[in-house]
This record gives structure tokens, C-alpha cells and sequence, in this order.
């Protein structure tokens, strides 16, 4: 019985200890796993030292949620010249109110709530010169709608160059917004 019993202990002792080995060898192997595997963060420091901005080449993606149908409308563009060479805290000085969903040099996604219907779409365009407001059926025709008394060599040139090309606006708030920018 003795001798059961010392086997006993020392097979217990035995698988305490490799018990023990084993599980320092995962900690070590894991640790270098680690320090050899390429870091998915860049340090602090040069996130910090690095300024991200919006260029030329910046994706604008606005995002527009309608309170009355619960519908999401997206409009993609490129970043307009006035917005180049903004950073996160001053894109949303400039878009106050809106959700900022997203901010990379690649990609910007803003994102608003519109009190109204998905319906509510206008473009901004060019009428004998001037600035002037479309409508947009629900049959996507275009209807003008106003003309401004704002003439388009009034603003400056990449506005006017957009105005010129269409610049679609959606729901009576951004529309009334925009207008003020324009008359400011």
C-alpha cells in the first residue's frame, strides 16, 4: 500500500511539473509569436505627429436619414476644393450638426437627419448665369424650380465649376444651408 501510495505522489509530482514546463513554454512561445508579428496599430506617437487631411483624391460620402419614411440616402463625390487640406476638427467645425461617421485621407462619411421625406431632392445649377434651384420629381425629371440673383462669377472658381456640372442637394435643410453659404 506504501508503495501505491509513493507512486501515487510521484506521478503526481511528475504532472505538476511538466504541468508547469508546458505552461511556460506556451507563455514563451506566445510572446515571441508576438513580437514577431506585424503590428495592426501604428505607436501613438506617429499618429500623433501625422496629420490627416482631406486631398483631391478623399472620397466625401453624405449620408442622409429621412425622419418621416426612415430611408437612407447616400451621395458620393470627390472632396470640393474649399474642404482640401481640412483635418477631422475643422471638417466638423464646417459641418456642424452632421455625424461624423468616418475621417481618413481615403474616405469621409458625414452623416445628417432630415425632418422630411426621401422625395425632397434638388440640384443646384446654372440658369442665364445665375445660381438656380432645381427640382427633382419623383419621376427624375427636372423642373427648375428658382433663380438665384447670385451670379456665378461672384463665387469663387471650384464652386462655380461645380454649380456648372450640378450639384445635387438633398432635403430643404441643405438646401436652405447651402444657399446661405452662397450668399455669405
Amino acid at each position: 500500500m506504501r508503495k501505491a501510495g509513493a507512486v501515487l505522489v510521484l506521478g503526481l509530482c511528475s504532472f505538476l511539473v511538466f504541468l508547469v514546463i508546458g505552461y511556460q513554454h506556451t507563455v514563451k512561445t506566445q510572446e515571441e509569436q508576438q513580437a514577431a508579428a506585424p503590428r495592426l496599430y501604428e505607436p501613438a506617437e506617429r499618429t500623433l505627429n501625422e496629420r490627416m487631411t482631406i486631398s483631391a483624391d478623399t472620397k466625401m460620402i453624405y449620408q442622409y436619414f429621412y425622419t418621416n419614411d426612415r430611408v437612407t440616402k447616400e451621395q458620393t463625390e470627390t472632396a470640393p476644393i474649399f474642404l482640401q487640406g481640412l483635418n477631422r476638427e475643422e471638417l466638423q467645425s464646417v459641418y456642424n450638426g452632421w455625424q461624423m461617421m468616418l475621417f481618413s485621407p481615403e474616405k469621409v462619411i458625414l452623416r445628417c437627419s432630415i425632418e422630411g421625406k426621401s422625395s425632397e431632392s434638388y440640384i443646384l445649377g446654372e440658369d442665364g448665369g445665375y445660381l438656380a434651384i432645381f427640382y427633382e420629381d419623383g419621376q427624375k425629371a427636372i423642373h427648375l424650380q428658382e433663380r438665384t440673383e447670385i451670379p456665378l462669377t461672384a463665387l469663387p472658381e471650384g464652386e462655380a465649376l461645380q454649380i456648372r456640372e450640378g450639384l445635387r442637394v438633398t432635403g430643404e435643410e441643405n438646401l436652405a444651408r447651402l444657399l446661405a453659404d452662397f450668399m455669405s
